[in-house]
């Protein structure tokens, strides 16, 4: 299929985007790397009356160190990120997971910041975000302010249709970094993923595919942190997820949510090795 009929612009800046925005904020949308947009749009999913394609405005491509944070600007491609140095010396949750997700030839065009706001169920990088402890950006033509990833991306909640994300912004948390996925073949969306990371005795916990959105596990890090450097049982695990489940699990065509469930634990547990790993060779 084709898209439906559309008005195109490019703007500027981001204050012209943002004014765009304002006055289509339930008509018009955002276009950065049009991965999981321009789908939608082919499949009449989506029917905008106008596309605000962010790609020439200045700044928002770039990675910068910040005192204690990674600035991350909407336009940063995913493969930008992956193959960054100081992405993998910094924020080396988000260099493992970024690995796993789709395949090179979306990454070159997926942004970061796409793949969060979208926060479909299967999607690695919202419960990254949550469990490193993420804050957003977000401009309005009212002005700027920063939002926690749990916030914007937790259960029942989402970006108000006229506000745009600029940059995200990642703790820097140089750590010991495990992560393991179960999909269904290389290159989908993950049954589940998990990623486990160690920064001194702060051990973060994330799992993607369990529920409709990403989750952070604080009782499975505790858990995982505690055992050290013996790593859980996978009982063990599964009922430290127990607590940390905070909504009904994710269920589709391809996985049921019985069976996410149990493979949850299994996932946890090997990425929890493969952390393990790490510090016993370091």
């Amino acid at each position: 299929m084709k898209p439906a009929p559309f008005r195109y612009v490019r703007p500027g800046s981001v204050a012209e985007a943002v004014g765009l925005l304002a006055t289509h904020a339930t008509t018009g949308r955002l276009l950065a790397g049009g991965q999981s947009l321009m789908p939608l749009l082919s499949r009449r999913v989506e029917r905008p009356s106008l596309v605000i394609d962010i790609n020439r405005i200045a700044g928002l491509d770039e990675i910068e160190i910040l005192p204690t944070r990674i600035r991350m600007g909407a336009l940063v491609r995913q493969e930008q990120a992956l193959w960054s140095p100081i992405v993998h010396r910094d924020v080396a949750g988000l260099a493992a997971a970024l690995a796993w997700v789709a395949n090179p030839v979306v990454r070159q065009r997926g942004t970061v910041i796409g793949n969060l706001v979208t926060n479909s169920p299967g999607a690695e990088l919202p419960a990254v975000a949550m469990a490193l402890g993420a804050e957003f950006v977000v401009r309005r033509v009212n002005g700027e302010e920063i939002v926690a990833a749990e916030t914007l991306l937790g259960p029942c909640r989402g970006l108000a249709a006229d506000a745009m994300i600029t940059h995200v912004l990642w703790p820097r948390r140089p750590a010991h970094v495990g992560f393991y996925e179960v999909a269904r073949r290389e290159g989908h969306a993950p049954v589940v993923s998990s990623l486990v990371t160690l920064t001194g005795e702060d051990c973060r916990v994330a799992l993607s595919g369990v529920c409709p959105t990403g989750l952070a596990c604080p009782s499975v890090a505790r858990m995982i942190a505690q055992r050290l450097p013996r790593v859980p049982e996978v009982a063990e695990l599964a009922g430290a997820l127990r607590e940390d489940l905070l909504g009904s699990v994710y269920s589709d065509a391809y996985s049921s949510a019985r069976y996410r469930l149990e493979v949850a634990p299994v996932v946890s547990q090997r990425a929890a090795r493969l952390m393990a790993l790490q510090i016993g060779s370091a």
